[in-house]
């Protein structure tokens, strides 16, 4: 059948196949180029540290991290099942107002990513945390009370759903860099708005633990200290900018 093709045309379909081999080439080689320009861009944010966990090592913290989330989950709704007024509620009270606060969720998920070998491993420890505390808290609720909030259950899930993508950008507020100090100020930011109204004599232990855990990310997110002012002024404009908004409000509204 070749040889009823006329000799332009097949010197014509070659070209086309060279043009095509070519430009995919090239393509490749500009996506490779990319990735490398990515790596090289995070990796001067923050490396990851070695050495690198071994996947026992990453099961077992995904484990504790589960665990911890589900010993969580059963204290804050047992805290909310306490009489304020008797000999446990002394203890319990407080527990109950941080617990249900978003502030200390917040600054345990900080802690985890930032504390994480890597952004991935962050990124999955801080999930199966939330995973944990939503499980024990809802499933406690069904247990002891036979009531089971579908709507409150679906909300906080659609927010955990999200929280891998927040604990990968948390594990760099370790690292140099303006990136670095954006990832810091985020959850810092957070948790001024949150305790914001503590500076206008309006005390309770919420928004207590709201400021002091704001004031000790700011001291310990940072490796390099020159970066605690940029920090400091960056978190406070995002902590103005989230007062003055409907941000909080439009992802925790009626929560």
């Amino acid at each position: 059948m070749l040889k009823n093709i006329p000799v332009e045309y097949i010197i014509k379909l070659r070209q086309i196949c060279n043009i095509i081999t070519i430009k995919a080439g090239n393509k490749l080689k500009k996506e490779q180029k990319g990735d490398k320009m990515l790596k090289y861009l995070f990796e001067n944010i923050r490396v990851d540290e070695q050495p690198k966990c071994t996947g026992k090592q990453i099961v077992i913290q995904i484990c504790t991290s589960f665990i911890i989330g589900t010993l969580l989950g059963i204290i804050a709704k047992y805290s909310d099942t306490v009489t304020s007024n008797g000999s446990m509620g002394v203890f319990f009270h407080p527990i109950s107002i941080i617990t249900t606060r978003l502030g200390m969720w917040v600054f345990l998920a900080t802690i985890i990513a930032a504390w994480s070998k890597s952004p991935k491993i962050a990124a999955v420890r801080v999930f199966t945390l939330f995973i944990g505390v939503l499980l024990a808290y809802y499933i406690y609720s069904q247990v002891l009370f036979g009531f089971f909030p579908t709507y409150y259950f679906l909300r906080w899930g659609g927010i955990a759903v999200f929280s891998p993508l927040l604990a990968y950008m948390m594990w760099f507020s370790r690292g140099k860099g303006p990136f670095a100090v954006f990832c810091a100020s985020l959850p810092i930011g957070l948790l001024l708005e949150q305790g914001y109204p503590l500076f206008f004599h309006v005390f309770s232990v919420g928004l207590l633990f709201d400021i002091l855990t704001a004031i000790l990310l700011l001291i310990i997110l940072p490796k390099q200290k020159v970066q605690c002012l940029k920090i400091a002024a960056l978190g406070i404009l995002i902590a103005f900018i989230f007062r003055n908004s409907h941000i909080l409000s439009y992802f925790f509204g009626g929560l």
